[in-house]
């Protein structure tokens, strides 16, 4: 906090911009440890705006990270898109795939989103996150004309380079008689082994009843891909374990065990009093 105080001070050159990115990014580290208390993001901000305001790309799109969260400053999403615009016009492809993904997802200006995705495979795309999101673009017709081929073959360029959402996707496509059916189980299953939160549930609920082809019956099986799935936030999986452990299904019987589960389920926003009475469970207490 005082290295970043004393370079705040200093007059700009880029090697007190280099110092002052570095000590901003040790100081939200610290944060984050709770080592330094949060009412130090005031001056984190402040101290990455400095930085971005000298034309850095990478302190753009942190800064842009506090105007979207709130840290330090009130939270401001059309301005955090802002400086994910300006990280990109200083030559960040993450830049332009921020821009693009909230965009798309929480601005809903699609004609942009779909600009700034094209900008964004300039680098790349090593992990297939921009084909993902242009896929999805080319599917939903937003941005561009629809198109349901050029969407298939968008996601499975993103699953080659390994992405969970993607694989997810053609698995989702397969089911609909687009792209090759009889891949379905393989495309859920690597999306499950990248912790994708929906194929990870998809695969406790299929393990569970063992009614699709390909995934026989395994209850340790399913409560292990229901575990992974609460883990990962999905709110249904919690209460389908809470349901097993009240029956000892795949696990042994435990009251306390289903109620734990339960109140994860809860936490998670699901809707668990009519999933209950569905499937006949009444909670403890």
């Amino acid at each position: 906090m005082e290295t970043v105080t004393k370079l705040l001070a200093e007059p700009r050159s880029p090697s007190r911009d280099g110092q002052l990115y570095a000590a901003a990014l040790a100081l939200f580290k610290a944060i984050e440890a709770g080592e330094a208390p949060v009412e130090n993001r005031e001056t984190l901000a402040k101290a990455l705006r400095e930085v971005a305001l000298g034309g850095h790309a990478s302190a753009w799109i942190d800064y842009g990270r506090c105007l979207w969260n709130g840290w330090g400053m009130p939270r401001d999403r059309d301005a955090a898109v802002a400086a994910y615009k300006r990280a990109a016009e200083l030559g960040s492809d993450y830049g332009a795939y921020l821009a693009a993904y909230n965009l798309y997802w929480t601005l809903r200006k699609y004609d942009e989103a779909f600009s700034y995705a094209q900008k964004a495979l300039a680098g790349g795309d090593p992990d297939g996150a921009v084909r993902y999101l242009l896929g999805l673009m080319a599917y939903n017709g937003r941005g561009r004309p629809k198109d349901v081929a050029e969407s298939l073959s968008l996601h499975q360029e993103a699953a080659k380079r390994g992405n969970a959402d993607a694989f997810f996707e053609l698995f989702v496509y397969a089911m609909q008689g687009i792209g090759d059916r009889s891949k379905a189980v393989t495309y859920l299953k690597e999306a499950g082994q990248r912790d994708q939160p929906r194929a990870c549930a998809n695969l406790g609920a299929l393990y569970a009843t063992g009614q699709f082809p390909g995934i026989a019956r395994d209850l340790n099986e399913s409560v292990r891909w229901y575990k992974r799935a609460a883990d990962l936030g999905v709110g249904r999986a919690a209460a389908a374990l809470g349901v097993m452990a009240s029956r000892g299904e795949g696990m042994e019987k435990d009251p306390d065990a289903a109620e734990a589960y339960f109140d994860r389920a809860d936490e998670l926003g699901f809707e668990l009093d009519a999933y209950l009475n569905e499937n006949g469970v009444k909670r403890k207490r």
